[in-house]
């Protein structure tokens, strides 16, 4: 046999093979019959050589199916933004290969991580049976995690800081900008404002300003996609106010021709 490692594919595998006697080929059918088992999924497969005609014994191979690395596969997911609703956030996840669709459970299992709180979760996917390795799927959720106050702490937050922050635009053309205007109301003046931005699937998020005094700041993305912008109040007792965008970079559209 030419090799004694194939990847799984999801139909049988037929390696090459051939027999010699001294420097004579022996035919398939002719000379002798093959028998192949167990070759379609991950696992050892045997081969067994069985003479006929003017050629009598027996001879066997095997050879080892392996499993389909993540990497080979497609991801999709039908969202990947939340708004925060105190419940955990799960994703409708298809995975393919080819055209074939992977069954949950079957081929793959799925944990979250930080999939209930505003901010960045995970949904994690590890394979199994004819596929292997592990994907991480990244989404955001949106919001500000609040709680019920008690009585004593309603009295005390009359004053809560309230983020105010505003964008110029949702959605831009690539080349142009966004400004951000930092502000917020409640809690304890003087404040400092943080501003960040990211792209949606991105894990790291670009700093423009680190708790600094300016109110404005400008953003220019460089890549018609979508991002988030997260804009950080702080008052002067430390507390902090997180408010959250979603812009939408578009390529410009074609110039006509004049006619």
């Amino acid at each position: 046999m030419d090799n004694n490692t194939y990847v799984y594919t999801g139909e049988p595998i037929i390696p090459n093979y051939s027999i010699r006697v001294g420097d004579r080929i022996l035919s398939s059918d002719k000379d002798f019959d093959v028998e192949i088992s167990d070759n379609v999924n991950v696992g050892t497969a045997h081969v067994v050589f069985r003479g006929k005609g003017k050629f009598k014994g027996v001879i066997e191979k095997s050879f080892e199916i392996v499993p389909v690395h993540a990497r080979a596969l497609s991801f999709y997911a039908d969202n990947t933004e939340f708004d925060y609703n105190g419940q955990p956030c799960i994703l409708k996840i298809a995975v393919k290969f080819g055209e074939t669709t992977l069954k949950e459970g079957e081929d793959y299992f799925v944990e979250y991580e930080n999939n209930i709180d505003p901010g960045t979760a995970n949904a994690r996917l590890t394979f199994k049976g004819n596929f292997t390795g592990v994907m991480t799927i990244p989404f955001t959720i949106f919001g500000t995690k609040k709680k019920t106050p008690s009585v004593a702490e309603a009295k005390k937050d009359t004053n809560e800081l309230v983020n105010t922050s505003e964008v110029s635009s949702l959605e831009i053309a690539l080349g142009d900008t966004v400004t951000v205007k930092a502000s917020a109301k409640g809690g304890k003046a003087p404040y400092t404002y943080a501003v960040y931005y990211k792209k949606t699937f991105s894990k790291s998020w670009v700093t423009k300003q680190d708790f600094g005094v300016n109110t404005v700041n400008t953003i220019k993305p460089l890549l018609d996609t979508r991002y988030h912008i997260l804009v950080k109040a702080m008052d002067s007792d430390g507390t902090i106010a997180k408010k959250y965008f979603k812009l939408s970079v578009e390529k410009p559209a074609a110039a006509e021709n004049d006619k």
